[in-house]
C-alpha cells in the first residue's frame, strides 16, 4: 500500500512538473495577461494596430523562448507581422527563426506584434483574431498565449446614424496634460466618452451631457503612447478616435 501511494505521489509530481508554466505575459504597464483575451480597437483611418507585450521567465532556470503567431480568423486585406529575439519578420513567417535566451526572472520587452492593412486605405469594418504564443524550446507544451481581437469601428457618419451622435478628433493631438473633444449626443441618450489603451483596457471614462458641447479629459496621468477614445451611447460604441499622449 505504501509503495502504491509512493508511485501515485511520484506520478502526480511528474504531471504537475510537466504542465507547469515557465513563462508569464504582461502589458507594458506590468499587468499580467497570461492566457487571456483582449480587444484592440482601431478606426477606419487606422493603417496599423500595434501590440506590445512583455515576456517574463518565472522559472528558476535559463530557457530559450520562441514566438509563434496563429491567425485564428482574419479579415480581407490585413496581415500580421512580429518582432522577437532581435529581429522583425515578414507576414509569411509564423514562428520566429530565432529564440530569445531568458535567465530566471528575466523580462524581455522587445516583442511587437503588427496588425495592418495591405491596401494603404485603412481598415474595413469587422474584426480579426490572432493568438500570440510564446514557448520553451526544450518543451513546446511549456507555453503561454494572448488572443488579441483586432477590431475596427466606423468613424464617419451616414444617413442611418447622422442623428445618433458625433465625436470630433481630439485636440491637441498629441496631448500632454489634457485633450478635448467636440461631441453631439441626442437628448435622452445616456452618453460617455471612454478612453482605452492599446490592449483594450479602459483608462478613463467621462460622462457626455445630452446636446452638443466640448469635453476635456485629463491625460496627465496616462503613459506616453496611443489610445482610442470612443463615444458610447446607450452602452454601444458610436464612434472612435485615435489619441496620442506625449509628455
Amino acid at each position: 500500500m505504501k509503495r502504491l501511494l509512493l508511485l501515485v505521489s511520484l506520478f502526480s509530481a511528474i504531471a504537475i512538473f510537466g504542465y507547469s508554466q515557465s513563462l508569464s505575459l504582461l502589458t507594458p504597464q506590468g499587468v499580467v495577461i497570461t492566457n487571456a483575451s483582449i480587444i484592440q480597437a482601431g478606426t477606419h483611418d487606422s493603417l496599423e494596430l500595434i501590440t506590445y507585450l512583455q515576456v517574463k521567465n518565472i522559472s528558476t532556470h535559463t530557457i530559450n523562448v520562441f514566438c509563434k503567431k496563429v491567425e485564428v480568423a482574419m479579415m480581407d486585406s490585413v496581415e500580421t507581422t512580429m518582432c522577437w529575439a532581435g529581429g522583425c519578420y515578414p507576414s509569411f513567417v509564423n514562428v520566429s527563426p530565432n529564440s530569445a535566451p531568458m535567465t530566471a526572472g528575466q523580462i524581455v520587452t522587445d516583442f511587437v506584434g503588427h496588425y495592418g492593412t495591405t491596401t494603404g486605405h485603412g481598415f474595413k469594418s469587422g474584426e480579426s483574431r490572432v493568438r500570440w504564443v510564446f514557448y520553451n524550446e526544450a518543451d513546446h507544451n511549456d507555453s503561454v498565449y494572448l488572443i488579441v481581437k483586432y477590431t475596427s469601428y466606423p468613424l464617419g457618419m451616414d444617413e442611418k446614424n447622422a442623428h445618433s451622435g458625433l465625436l470630433s478628433a481630439a485636440y491637441p493631438n498629441p496631448a500632454n496634460a489634457s485633450a478635448s473633444f467636440n461631441y453631439s449626443v441626442p437628448v435622452g441618450s445616456p452618453g460617455m466618452i471612454v478612453v482605452r489603451n492599446l490592449v483594450g483596457a479602459e483608462v478613463l471614462t467621462e460622462q457626455a451631457a445630452p446636446g452638443s458641447g466640448t469635453l476635456t479629459v485629463n491625460t496627465a496621468g496616462l503613459s506616453d503612447g496611443i489610445y482610442f477614445c470612443s463615444l458610447v451611447l446607450e452602452g454601444k460604441i458610436n464612434q472612435t478616435r485615435k489619441l496620442v499622449v506625449r509628455h
